[in-house]
C-alpha cells in the first residue's frame, strides 16, 4: 500500500512514531533530484518555557516538504544536563524525519568522568557520516572541552581522515560541526581550520556548516560554502545584534549547494 507523505505523517503522528523510527520505515538515500536539508543550532535549552522556539522551529521543518533528514548544530543544552538534553528531545520531536546531531561546547561536563556522557545517552554519536542522494554528510566534533576557541583534537582528525579517504574523489561532500570554520568569521574560528580542510585536499568538499557564532555569516572560498547561522533561542541573543532567530535549510541540487535562513517568530 502506497501513502502520501500527508498522510503517512498522519499515520506517524498517530502511531507516536519518533524520527528515529520514521528513519527506518521511510526510504531514504535512493531519491533522484533536488533536496534540503535543515540545520538547526545553538537552542540552549534550559528549562520547559524555552522548548517553544524550538518547538515552533520543528513544526516548521516538518511542514516543508523536500527536507530529507535535519542537522543540529551543536549548544543544544545550556549547561549540558540531562534534563536539558531530554527536553532539547522532545522539543525536536515532530519533525518526522531523522534527526543527527552534533555536540557543541555547552554539551560538555569537563569534570564528569565521560564529558560527552549525557550528550551520547540522549543524541548519539559524537560524530557520523550519513549518505544521501550522492551526497556524503560527516557530522564532526569540534569540541576541546567546554571551550570556545577550540583546537580540533588530533583523535577527532584522525577520525575524520580516515572516514575521507573512503569517498571518492567526485562525490560531493557537506561537513557539519559546531565550531566554525569559515575563513573570516567574525569570531570563534578553529584555530586549526586550516589542518581541518587539507583533510579535503583532492575531494569535492561542497559545504562547511557550523553553529556557535549566534549570526548569519555565509562565504565562498575554493568552491565551499560556509555559513554559520543564527541561534534558535529564546534564551540567548544573536552575537551580530540582530534579533531574528531560526534555522538554515538548504537545497542540494546535483553537486550544488545553496542555502537561505529562515526565521522562526518567538
Amino acid at each position: 500500500m502506497n501513502f502520501t507523505r500527508r498522510e503517512f505523517l498522519g499515520l506517524a503522528g498517530l502511531l507516536g512514531l519518533s524520527a528515529s523510527a520514521s528513519a527506518r520505515i521511510l526510504p531514504i538515500g535512493g531519491q533522484s533530484g533536488p533536496f534540503q536539508v535543515a540545520m538547526v543550532g545553538d537552542l540552549h535549552i534550559s528549562d520547559a518555557r524555552s522548548m517553544a522556539l524550538v518547538c515552533k522551529a520543528a513544526g516548521q521543518i516538518a511542514a516543508t516538504r523536500d527536507v530529507r533528514f535535519v542537522v543540529v548544530a551543536g549548544d543544544l543544552a545550556t549547561d549540558a544536563k540531562l534534563s536539558e538534553l531530554n527536553m532539547a528531545k522532545e522539543a525536536l520531536r515532530n519533525l518526522q524525519v531523522p534527526c543527527m546531531a552534533v555536540p557543541g561546547n555547552h554539551d560538555v561536563e569537563p569534570r564528569a568522568a565521560r564529558p560527552f556522557g549525557n550528550f551520547e545517552n540522549v543524541f548519539g554519536p559524537l560524530h557520523w557520516v550519513r549518505d544521501q542522494n550522492g551526497w556524503t554528510f560527516i557530522g564532526l566534533n569540534s569540541c576541546e572541552g567546554a571551550s570556545s576557541n577550540v583546537t580540533i583534537p588530533s583523535s577527532e582528525l584522525n577520525w575524520l581522515r580516515k572516514r575521507v579517504k573512503a569517498i571518492k574523489s567526485n562525490r560531493p561532500i557537506a561537513l557539519i560541526l559546531h565550531h566554525p570554520l569559515n575563513p573570516n568569521t567574525k569570531a570563534y574560528r578553529v584555530k586549526n581550520a586550516d589542518a581541518v580542510l587539507d583533510i579535503f585536499s583532492g575531494k569535492n568538499l561542497k559545504l562547511a556548516a557550523a553553529g556557535h557564532y549566534h549570526g548569519n555569516q555565509v562565504e565562498e572560498h575554493n568552491g565551499v560554502l560556509f555559513t554559520t547561522t543564527a541561534c534558535c533561542s529564546s534564551t540567548r541573543g544573536n552575537f551580530d545584534n540582530t534579533t531574528a532567530k531560526g534555522y538554515r535549510l538548504f537545497t542540494f541540487d546535483g553537486d550544488s549547494v545553496s542555502g537561505e535562513f529562515v526565521e522562526v517568530a518567538p
